[in-house]
C-alpha cells in the first residue's frame, strides 16, 4: 500500500510540477543552489534582505544574503529569462508544510545561473503558503556586464 501511494505521489509531482506564482509557470529550476546554515534572527534589528551578482564562467552567479525564511526550512530555487533579464525566485520545498517550526533564520542562499553577461539579475523570496499574502518580494537588483 505504501508503495502504490509512494508511486501515486512521484506521479503527482511531476504531473503538477512545482507551486509556483502567476507569472512564474514557465519557471526552469535551478539545479546549483546552495543554503547556509542557520546564520541570525530575523527577529535582531540592523539588518536587511540584500543580492548580490556576478560572473563565473560559464555562467552567473548570485546569492541573497540574509534571506528569511523558517527555522531548517530547505528552499529551491527558479529562474525566467526574458532578453538579458534573469529573474531569480527562492521559496521553499514545501509550500503547504504540516507542521512548521516555531522561529524564523536568515540564510545565504547563492545560486549559478546557466547564462553569460551581459546581464540584469533580479532576486525575489516568497514564503511558504501559510504565510498571507505570498506573493514574492523583490530582494534586489544587480547589473553584470
Amino acid at each position: 500500500m505504501r508503495t502504490i501511494l509512494w508511486i501515486f505521489t512521484l506521479a503527482g509531482c511531476a504531473l503538477f510540477g512545482p507551486d509556483l506564482p502567476a507569472g512564474w509557470e514557465d519557471a526552469e529550476p535551478i539545479e546549483d543552489l546552495s543554503q547556509s546554515p542557520c546564520d541570525g534572527s530575523p527577529y535582531d534589528t540592523g539588518w536587511s534582505e540584500a543580492m548580490t551578482a556576478w560572473e563565473a564562467a560559464p555562467g552567473i552567479r548570485a546569492a541573497g544574503d540574509p534571506l528569511h525564511f523558517r527555522c531548517e526550512q530547505e528552499v529551491e530555487g527558479f529562474y525566467r529569462q526574458e532578453g538579458e533579464a534573469l529573474d531569480v525566485l527562492i521559496q521553499p520545498v514545501d509550500m503547504h508544510p504540516e507542521v512548521v517550526a516555531g522561529c524564523d533564520c536568515l540564510y545565504r542562499v547563492e545560486v549559478g545561473l546557466p547564462h553569460a553577461p551581459p546581464a540584469t539579475v533580479t532576486l525575489y523570496r516568497r514564503w511558504d503558503g501559510i504565510n498571507d499574502p505570498n506573493d514574492p518580494v523583490r530582494v534586489g537588483s544587480a547589473a553584470v556586464p
